[in-house]
Formats: C-alpha cells, structure tokens, sequence
C-alpha cells in the first residue's frame, strides 16, 4: 500500500535528469517514479533537464533556483562504461555552494549494473555538498531511448522498490524539513566564496583522483589557495580530510574493477592512482578488512558484495595507517 505523507505543505521535489523526458517514453519509469511522487507527496515534481546549452537543457541560474526551493531532489543519470554522465557531473559543480545542503536526494541510475561503482561516485560528490542522499536506489538496466515499447517491462525495477523508494525520499523530506529553520528559499544567505572555491577542488578531485600525480598542492591550485589555508578548509566544508576523501574515491573504484573485471590486482592498483602495490594492497584491507584478491576470491565464491567488505563504521583514523597526501611526502 501507498503511503501519504502527512505534511502541512506538501513537499516540493525535484527531479535533475541527463536526459529529455520524451526519451522516457519507451519505459514506464518517468510516468511510473512522477506518478508515484505526485500521489504520495501530494504534489508533481519539476523536472529539469541539464547539459550543454541547447533546446532542452535549462541554464545554470534557473537550476540552482529551483534546487534552492525545492525540498527534496531525484537525480537521474545513464551511466556508460561505469561511470555517469557528464551532464550531471556539470548540473553537481553548479549546484556547489549550498541549493542541496541538507537536503535529501534520491538516486536513479540508467543503464548500471546494481552495485556499480557510478552510483557510490554519486554518494561521495553529493556528501561533499552536504546533500542527504537517501539509502535506497533505483537501478534500471539498459539505455532507456533502446528500450522498446514491447518489452517496456523489462527496463523496469522489481515490483515494490519504486514506491519503497519515493516513500523513503519522503520520509528524509519530512524528517529533514521538520528539524531545518523556517527559511524561504529568497531568504537563504548567498553562496559563499570560499565554500565555492572547495567546491571545484572537489569537482577536480572527483575528476582526478585516479592520477597518482594528484597532489594537495594540486587541488590547492585548484581552489586558488595556499596548501594549508586548502587543508584546514577542506576538512571543514566537506568533514574529510584530504587524503581521506581521495583514499575513499580510489578504494571504491578499486572495489568495483574486482567485483566487476578479471583485471590482476597490479593492473588495478595502478588504474585508481597507487604507484606501489604493497601500499594499496594495504589501503584496501584497511578499508575493507580484506585483502583484494581474498576479497574477489570470497565473491566470486558467491559471497554477495554487502557481505564482503564492507567499509569499517569505525573512525578513519582508527581503522586506516597513518597515510601521506598522495605525492606530498610518499609514495602513492
């Protein structure tokens, strides 16, 4: 059964999509997921669509407008060769600087095979703009404009998730509203500066993290900062420090070449940044209590990947070695 929420003013949501709604049509996901908000919050979302400039895509201002007063947001990406697309990495580095700070964001990812390492991409550069990303996602196999109308079904999510999915998105909305200062959007203090500047530190670490010449002092290049004014920053916009942040990017990529690819651990030390083998493979046991062959061993022995390291709750400095900035000082 479909729960209504219960709210005074019903939640604005917005949906942030690569792709033209038209494109939808040969799937039931966009009138199914719009549908299925409109009924439960009471409301129809907004759906934007972003990219370069052209017919379709809305510029930079009317996005972070909308971002700014809507309550909750979907963000809807096709993902191609494990990664998503460019257009939302471009709709992310626009919305730096505080329209999704404490708000709730619901992922769907087009395209992706469950557990693809896209969709965890997608956590960690939304968690830097203090975004709240909600813990289920939809995953829908296939290009959705490939998919023909006769087997619509198929490109569809197991029957159930979509609502448990709009439910819970509500859910964070009406918890995250309840405890957030009544603040009209118009009344919101302008974007900050320096908090922009760390913003596409980050947007360049996300970009970069895979480079074992990636440095401190690059991203501090980057964010037009002295390396310790960028260090002190960077842990207090994003709660991270800047090892820890890059550490997180690599372990996850390299968690997913092992579920995903028959690559050798060397070959896969090298593609997420570490230069020495023997420094990776303990980073990653460090970080999922498993070694990386003994990790792909346990699942391919049919170990699902929840049940195969996951990431230690305990706090980074607990669980991790001491660790250099890749490049500053060591070996990466």
């Amino acid at each position: 059964m479909v729960q209504r929420f219960a709210l005074t003013i019903p939640p604005a949501v917005l949906i942030v999509s690569d792709t033209p709604e038209h494109s939808f049509d040969g799937t039931r996901l966009l009138p199914g997921l719009d549908t299925m908000i409109g009924t439960v919050a009471g409301r129809r979302p907004e759906w934007l669509r972003v990219g370069p400039a052209g017919r379709d895509a809305v510029p930079r201002e009317r996005l972070r407008a909308s971002a700014a007063g809507a309550h909750a947001l979907v963000l809807l990406t096709a993902v191609r060769n494990n990664s998503f697309s460019g257009e939302i990495k471009l709709a992310l580095d626009h919305l730096a600087g505080g329209p999704v700070r404490r708000k709730p964001v619901g992922l769907v990812s087009v395209g992706a095979a469950r557990g693809t390492h896209a969709v965890d991409h997608l956590r960690v550069v939304l968690a830097a703009l203090d975004a709240v990303v909600i813990p289920s996602a939809l995953t829908v196999p296939g290009p959705p404009a490939a998919v023909p109308r006769r087997r619509a079904a198929r490109a569809e999510p197991p029957p159930g998730t979509l609502s448990g999915f709009v439910e819970e998105l509500l859910w964070f909305t009406g918890r995250l509203r309840a405890d957030a200062p009544n603040t009209p959007a118009a009344e919101l203090p302008a974007a900050d500066p320096v908090a922009e500047q760390v913003d596409s530190a980050v947007s360049f670490i996300r970009e970069k993290f895979a480079d074992n010449e990636l440095t401190l002092g690059l991203a501090a290049r980057a964010a037009h900062m002295s390396k310790y004014h960028f260090s002190r920053t960077f842990k207090k916009r994003t709660g991270h420090r800047f090892i820890d942040f890059v550490t997180e990017l690599r372990m996850e990529l390299a968690r997913s070449l092992l579920l995903e690819s028959d690559l050798p651990v060397a070959d896969i030390c090298l593609r997420v940044g570490y230069r020495d083998l023997s420094h990776f493979q303990r980073t990653f046991k460090a970080t999922y209590s498993l070694s990386p062959s003994v990790f792909r061993s346990a699942a391919r022995a049919g170990f699902t990947p929840n049940d195969v390291g996951a990431p230690e709750p305990a706090d980074p400095a607990a669980r991790r070695p001491a660790l250099c900035a890749p490049g500053e000082g060591g070996r990466s």
